[in-house]
């Protein structure tokens, strides 16, 4: 299939095939003992190429695997087609998702890492899938209706000893009926614990008006529970590299208790968490603090309503945040077969991946080939056996020659212009596995119109199309989002014709297109793109990372969207196979955008918000065992003289902010600006901690 796309190339007329699997999973569970959990049995009944039982361990325990592979959870094209509705059904949440780099095998752990496991299979091939070694994690004791494991104040405060910052100790106060968060003096105050104190508002207020039985001030106990937010989890990297080692035995002790091995505690994140189960089982992904998830299901619960940002955009509702194809007038057969993609120049998973980078103009192409092989057909199908260095001056002499023979001149300048750009992707290509994931897209879009461009000076008659057409509209300068295009940043790129900028596009703009792709940011998610794009006409091409978003686990690979690896290296691979199957690609895509109907309507919202939110903090308050229970024959009278001696310090964990949560209005912030400066700098936890 050649690298560029006609735009006169008609679809093919197939009749779709029905293909009906039905997978039939049964879960037993019993011996779960009310204090110390260690053991669940889950069995599978033996079915069409189905071995039935496995053992699964709870948190840290040991894993005895028995004949089982969760078959039937990586599902392919035509599974869960509804003939009698004639629509497609709506998936329960899976546990157990195949990712690109959770590998399983030989209980090796350092898959997770690996960003090319083979998970991401075409229909037809073999899917192998993500292994969850047997863990049994909080988040899938929620799915299946079975309470957590009990903890206590101590197992919560010691859970700040796995974080550098964005962490924080949410207690309720019975004494003054009101919540507190309690920062470490230990970690760094960042950008990112605005979002987290947001959500600490946010779930107060939903913790009050959802369970109003349990905070009755005197007449309740305290409740402790750790929270943490941003775009992903911020661990400490020894703590990512603990779980990466594949010797058991190099977990000693301190790391155990440093990384959070055996901590019943649940964390409740806000934000995007890691896929793999053994990567922190007791952290329990909540919704984004963003207006699409987080405030809307705040929205929820107050008003039971949609908000505007999951609502259908429509002739009478221009606000609406979702555009479908049906309200939006676009039919499949007229999309433009690119895939598109327009966002932020922004980083990528730093502590997973802390070499990748984004290219500096000067260092990345001053390496450009100074000789042009015989055999480099990408640039000498452009401009023949030519350099870099001849290129310049050949620029230089046609710019004076342009008062005598101006048509000529445009034309060669062109010329070197598409030169000029083939020789830089030629140099970013080699650059490519140290790139950011963003930036990969724009190497590939770089050699998709070097390509299409070649393409049509071989043949002038026909148009094509570059099959890639992913670039940056912003990027982050001062804070601010900035607009690429025409900016002093980007000039240099834009001077050789590199597509790193491209225009802004709104959503109405991006659903023209029959391919979308929701390009991983900071926490290795878009948070935003994945919903917004699901609902859009075309079909998205999922990328997939170690980290994931709540709702990810009711998004099927090759039901709802086709899944691609995290260095992009398959998505031409997945793009041709759409092109070639438009009936499935097309059966995809209207999946996706059922799915998002469904999770964005009102039943679908009440659906999440008891899912999501209701259920794991109920979940959370009947594990949590108050101080009167645990050490009541102690001296530890309240939460705040407990967590002195826990920490053996008296104000390593301080309250920073408080909320009465009656409303969200009700939150301050207990010190002021220039006391959070000083509290948290690096030379004041130096002085401190050392």
């Amino acid at each position: 299939m050649s690298s560029t796309t006609r735009t006169d190339h008609p679809p093919r007329d197939q009749r779709p095939r029905r293909r009906r699997t039905t997978v039939l999973v049964a879960v037993a569970c019993a011996g779960l003992a009310a204090v110390s959990v260690q053991h669940l049995a889950l069995t599978t009944p033996r079915g069409d190429g189905v071995a039935g039982g496995r053992r699964l361990r709870l948190l840290s325990m040991s894993v005895e695997e028995v004949e089982d592979e969760d078959a039937g959870l990586l599902a392919i094209p035509g599974e869960d087609y509804d003939a009698a509705s004639g629509g497609w059904t709506i998936p329960h949440p899976l546990s157990v998702v195949a990712d690109g780099g959770d590998g399983g095998g030989d209980g090796a752990v350092d898959e997770v890492w690996d960003e090319d496991a083979g998970l991401l299979e075409m229909p037809g091939d073999s899917h192998p899938l993500g292994e969850d070694d047997g863990i049994v994690t909080h988040a899938r004791l929620i799915d299946e209706g079975l309470p957590l494991p009990p903890y206590a104040i101590d197992d919560a405060v010691r859970t700040s000893r796995m974080y550098e910052t964005t962490w924080a100790l949410l207690v309720y106060d019975p004494e003054k009926d009101s919540f507190f968060a309690l920062y470490s003096k230990r970690h760094y105050w960042v950008t990112g614990c605005t979002k987290l104190l947001n959500s600490f508002g946010i779930l107060t207020f939903l913790l009050r008006r959802t369970f109003p039985e349990r905070f009755q001030g005197a007449q309740s106990d305290e409740l402790v529970i750790p929270i943490s937010g941003g775009d992903y989890p911020a661990v400490k990297v020894e703590c990512l590299d603990h779980f990466r080692r594949k010797a058991p035995g190099w977990r000693h002790k301190k790391s155990r208790a440093t990384c959070g091995d055996g901590n019943p505690a649940p964390i409740l994140h806000f934000g995007s968490v890691y896929r793999q189960p053994r990567m922190f089982p007791n952290m329990i992904g909540m919704p984004m603090p963003s207006p699409e998830h987080l405030y809307c299901l705040e929205n929820w619960a107050i008003r039971h309503g949609v908000c505007s940002h999951l609502r259908a955009r429509t002739a009478s509702d221009v606000k609406g945040g979702m555009v479908y194809g049906d309200e939006a007038g676009l039919l499949w057969e007229d999309l433009i077969p690119q895939v598109v993609w327009r966002g932020t120049d922004f980083s990528y998973l730093t502590r997973i991946y802390p070499r990748l980078r984004k290219p500096i103009f000067e260092e990345s192409l001053i390496k450009w080939p100074q000789e042009q092989d015989e055999e480099d057909q990408l640039t000498n199908k452009i401009f023949g056996r030519m350099t870099a260095f001849k290129a310049s001056v050949v620029m230089r002499r046609l710019d004076r020659v342009r008062k005598r023979a101006p048509r000529r001149a445009d034309h060669n300048i062109r010329r070197l212009d598409q030169f000029n750009k083939a020789a830089a992707v030629k140099a970013m290509r080699e650059q490519y596995d140290s790139l950011l994931p963003r930036w990969k897209a724009v190497v590939l879009t770089g050699e998709a119109e070097v390509d299409a461009a070649a393409s049509a000076a071989s043949a002038p008659d026909n148009v094509y199309l570059p099959w890639a057409n992913m670039k940056f509209s912003n990027f982050v300068e001062n804070g601010q989002k900035t607009h690429t295009e025409g900016s002093d940043s980007y000039k240099d790129w834009e001077s050789i014709g590199f597509p790193a900028t491209g225009d802004y596009m709104t959503l109405p703009d991006l659903a023209r297109y029959k391919y979308h792709i929701d390009l991983a940011g900071g926490g290795g998610t878009t948070w935003t793109g994945t919903i917004q794009k699901l609902a859009m006409p075309g079909l998205l091409f999922h990328h997939m990372t170690p980290t994931k978003d709540y709702f990810h686990d009711y998004m099927r690979p090759w039901v709802h969207y086709i899944p691609v690896s995290s260095d992009l290296r398959d998505l031409k691979r997945k793009y041709d196979w759409a092109e070639s199957n438009p009936i499935e690609a097309r059966r995809i895509a209207d999946a996706g955008t059922n799915l998002a109907r469904y999770l964005t309507s009102p039943k679908g919202i009440e659906v999440v918000f008891n899912r999501y939110v209701a259920e794991p903090l109920r979940r959370v308050i009947e594990a949590y065992q108050p101080i009167s229970v645990v050490h009541g024959r102690t001296s530890w009278r309240n939460w705040r003289e407990s967590i002195r001696q826990i920490e053996e310090d008296d104000d390593v964990l301080v309250p920073v902010y408080e909320c009465e949560s009656w409303s969200r209005e009700t939150c301050r912030p207990l010190q002021g600006r220039d006391w959070w400066a000083k509290t948290f700098s690096v030379e004041n936890k130096r002085h401190r901690f050392g």
